[in-house]
C-alpha cells in the first residue's frame, strides 16, 4: 500500500525530498513519515544563492530547518532577526542601492526572517519580522508559530492571527469544507477547544482571545491570497481592523462575522 501511495504522489524512487518557503505542518511531516518519505526541512533564499541552511536525513528535528551549511555564519540581531553571512551573498538588488544597504550591513544578510537557535545548532523559523504586530499592551507577537498550531484544527481551512489595537490577538479563520456538514454549536465548540488546548503553551501575550469565523474565504481573485496562496496580511487588515474591538469585546470565545 505505501509504494502505491508513493507512486501516486510521484515519489517512488524520490530519495531526498525537501520542503521550504513555507511552515510544513508537523501532522503533515509525520504523515509522510508514515509512508517511508522523509521530508527535510530547508532554508534558504535568492539573496543568498540558496545556500544557508537544512536538516540532514540522519538528524532530522521536525520544525527546525536544520544547521547551518558549511562556510555559513549565522546569528540573531537583538530582536531575533536571522542574519546570513557567506562569501555567496548577493552583490546587492539591480539598481536599488538603498534597498541593498538596507538589507547587508557589515557584511551579513537581514533575511526579514524571525527565528530561533538551540543548543545544538538547529534553527527554528518563528515568523516574519515584518508580521510581527503590537498589541495595546505593548508586547509584540510572532503570529505564525501560532496560525500553524491552530491550523491543526480540521475546521480551519485558513486562519490569520491579528491583535492591532487590542489586547491580546484574535484569530480570523475561514473554515474548511469538512465543517460545513456541522452545526454551528459544534463548529464553536471544536474552534473554542483548540483555543483552549493552544493558550497553555503559550507566553500571556500571546493566547488567542477569541477566533472570528468569517463569511467569505480568502482568495486570488479577492486580493486576500498571492498568486503563491500566501495570505495577503496587510491587505486582510485593511478590510477587517475597524472590526477587531468590536469582536474583541463580545463575549462569546467564536464569534461569526
Amino acid at each position: 500500500m505505501k509504494k502505491k501511495i508513493q507512486t501516486a504522489l510521484g515519489l517512488r524512487h524520490a530519495e531526498l525530498v525537501f520542503t521550504g518557503a513555507a511552515p510544513t505542518p508537523a501532522s503533515l511531516i509525520k504523515w509522510y513519515e508514515k509512508l517511508g518519505i522523509n521530508i527535510q526541512e530547508a532554508y534558504a533564499m535568492t539573496e543568498n544563492c540558496c545556500y544557508s541552511h537544512v536538516t540532514l536525513p540522519d538528524a532530522i528535528r521536525i520544525g527546525k530547518v536544520g544547521q547551518a551549511l558549511l562556510e555559513v555564519d549565522v546569528k540573531l540581531s537583538d530582536q531575533n532577526e536571522i542574519l546570513i553571512k557567506h562569501e555567496a551573498l548577493m552583490d546587492g538588488y539591480y539598481k536599488e542601492p538603498e534597498l541593498t544597504a538596507e538589507t547587508i550591513r557589515d557584511g551579513y544578510l537581514y533575511t526579514g526572517d524571525e527565528g530561533e537557535i538551540d543548543d545544538e545548532g538547529y534553527l527554528k523559523i518563528t515568523g516574519r519580522m515584518k508580521d510581527l504586530f503590537k498589541t495595546t499592551k505593548g508586547k509584540y507577537v510572532a503570529p505564525s508559530p501560532i496560525e500553524l498550531k491552530l491550523e491543526a484544527n480540521a475546521d480551519i481551512e485558513q486562519v490569520c492571527l491579528v491583535g492591532d489595537g487590542i489586547p491580546q490577538p484574535i484569530a480570523l479563520a475561514v473554515l474548511s469544507d469538512s465543517a460545513t456538514t456541522k452545526s454551528k454549536d459544534e463548529i464553536a465548540s471544536s474552534l473554542a477547544n483548540s483555543v483552549e488546548s493552544l493558550n497553555p503553551q503559550l507566553d500571556h501575550h500571546e493566547q488567542v482571545k477569541k477566533v472570528v469565523v468569517m463569511k467569505e474565504p480568502w482568495t486570488i481573485e479577492n486580493g486576500l491570497l498571492t498568486p503563491t496562496m500566501k495570505i495577503k496580511r496587510n491587505a486582510l487588515e485593511k478590510v477587517h481592523r475597524q472590526n477587531y474591538e468590536g469582536w474583541y469585546e463580545q463575549a462569546d470565545a467564536v464569534v461569526w462575522e
